[in-house]
């Protein structure tokens, strides 16, 4: 039975009641501080977390238990699901000296403890998606005689990669076929795996710019910034109500630019820009379009005749009962990326694992129900919060002026599940009071919110640069995120209208 998302959930509690759930309560302001600050009395009440952000309790578990086998009492362990990361892993927590042993299925890393070395390889592995997953490691303690319950639904594991790539292949349109798509453990390891499979394939034809167009999800500015080399170039343009930033760079540097990286809509503001003008200025200059329609799910927003790159996180929507991470990239039949580059991008992929996608694959059964039926929802939703004498800012989709962009790719009433909006007042007391589940995420068929720049920018918030940063992206600290759910829509939105 899905777990509705509208009741107060104490600090710490999963949802689902799975092992691996990816949401987790955080049901006060004064909890979210104590998670962003490591707070042991808030800490110690939360057993998991959003999977590339919190090390899983049973990847710790098996971890340690490697370590002490061998004598390990003042080393720290990572656990990375392919042995392709272990070159960029080794280069970004230089000077750690680290050392690397290959296991069935996954590689333990490990070097001499240290507070820089786990905050470096936890940050690695957020941004790159190379952790191995709960299940994974729930199977190999198993393997090892420690007893686990495993009661999930799934598909076929045998069948479950052309159950999904047929599934993905028809939410994003005619123009993918299933066997262009690239299935990896997360949607941060898709674009990760992308970035790094086709920089230096670029850089070598002098194209060495990577343009962000518009505020993008945090773990894709992290690569777009840490993994660029001594070749590559990063430059940001966040404004794309407004081409004439990204016009210029073109006709200065056109023959430089490797790629344009943009949302359909943004996370968490949900602009859309005139992606028929992005992508033409691409193919007249040669440079690749990366698309990313996660946000409002690709079963709602068409992005396959424009870009050239399609990445997705399939935990968002597809995996709709909250328990399994993974992603994908697509790359459209008229796609420029030649397939000498699609084979070094699978190189960098680290591929999922089976049971998680045979849970995908059965998830993904309800995935067209889901989208139809918080499309719904979230456009009520948004008619009550835009009257709203408390509401001071609406984001959705079809706020202008981006509404028109976004029609064109999606047409009427397809908004996808989620929006997000500042207050008249200060974020805390109404955060408080209301009684839905609090965590990152989603997509899901339950509801739930976050306060998204508490969640993804603590960090920036800590300082004048980082706070002026998020101010010229137009990001309030008070912005609060919401994705609606399967409830009835009335009984969401009077959960909004007693906080209110």
């Amino acid at each position: 039975m899905t777990p509705s998302g509208l009741r107060h959930f104490p600090l710490g509690e999963q949802v689902p009641a799975s092992e691996h759930a990816v949401c987790v309560s955080l049901p006060t302001m004064n909890d979210v501080v104590g998670y962003e600050t490591k707070d042991p009395e808030v800490i110690n009440k939360i057993p998991a977390g959003y999977p590339r952000f919190v090390t899983h309790r049973l990847i710790s578990r098996l971890i340690n238990e490697l370590l002490l086998e061998k004598g390990y009492q003042d080393r720290t362990g990572f656990a990375l699901a392919s042995r392709r990361a272990i070159d960029d892993f080794r280069e970004f927590l230089t000077p750690h000296e680290i050392e690397f042993e290959e296991r069935n299925g996954f590689v333990l890393a490990h070097a001499k403890e240290s507070p820089e070395l786990q905050k470096a390889g936890k940050a690695f592995l957020q941004h790159t998606g190379f952790s191995i997953s709960s299940r994974q490691a729930e199977d190999i303690l198993a393997d090892r005689g420690v007893a686990t319950v495993r009661q999930e639904e799934t598909e076929e594991e045998e069948n479950a990669s052309v159950q999904a790539r047929m599934q993905i292949a028809d939410a994003m349109g005619e123009e993918i076929s299933p066997e262009n798509i690239l299935l990896a453990t997360s949607g941060a390891n898709a674009f990760h795996a992308l970035f790094r499979g086709t920089r230096e394939h670029l850089a070598d034809r002098s194209r060495t710019i990577w343009i962000q167009f518009g505020w993008l999800y945090v773990d894709t500015i992290k690569v777009l910034n840490n993994f660029c080399g001594e070749r590559v170039e990063s430059i940001a343009i966040h404004n794309v109500s407004d081409l004439s930033e990204l016009r210029k760079l073109f006709s200065e540097r056109g023959s430089e630019i490797a790629a344009v990286v943009t949302e359909v809509p943004t996370n968490p503001l949900f602009h859309t820009c005139d992606l028929d003008e992005v992508r033409d200025l691409c193919r007249a200059n040669g440079a690749m379009l990366v698309a990313d329609p996660t946000m409002a799910s690709p079963r709602n927003v068409k992005v396959a005749n424009h870009a050239d790159v399609i990445v997705n996180s399939l935990t968002k929507y597809a995996a709709n009962e909250g328990d399994v991470m993974l992603g994908c990239l697509a790359f459209p039949k008229n796609s420029t990326v030649h397939e000498a580059w699609i084979d070094k991008v699978r190189h960098y992929i680290a591929p999922p694992y089976s049971r998680d996608l045979g849970r995908l694959a059965f998830e993904m059964r309800h995935y067209p129900e889901l989208v139809e039926h918080t499309n719904k929802n979230l456009m009520e939703l948004a008619t009550f919060l835009e009257s709203h004498p408390s509401v001071k800012k609406l984001h959705w989709s079809y706020s202008e002026p981006f509404g028109g962009n976004y029609r064109k790719l999606a047409g009427d009433e397809k908004p996808g599940c989620a929006l997000a909006f500042e207050l008249e007042r200060e974020i805390e007391s109404f955060y408080d009071k209301i009684r839905i589940l609090k965590s990152p995420s989603f997509g899901t068929k339950f509801s739930l919110l976050c306060p998204y720049v508490h969640l993804a920018h603590y960090d920036l918030m800590q300082n004048n640069q980082g706070r002026n940063l998020l101010a010229s992206a137009g990001l309030s600290p008070e912005l609060i995120r919401v994705s609606v759910g399967e409830e009835e829509v009335q009984e969401i939105i009077s959960v909004f209208s007693e906080a209110l």
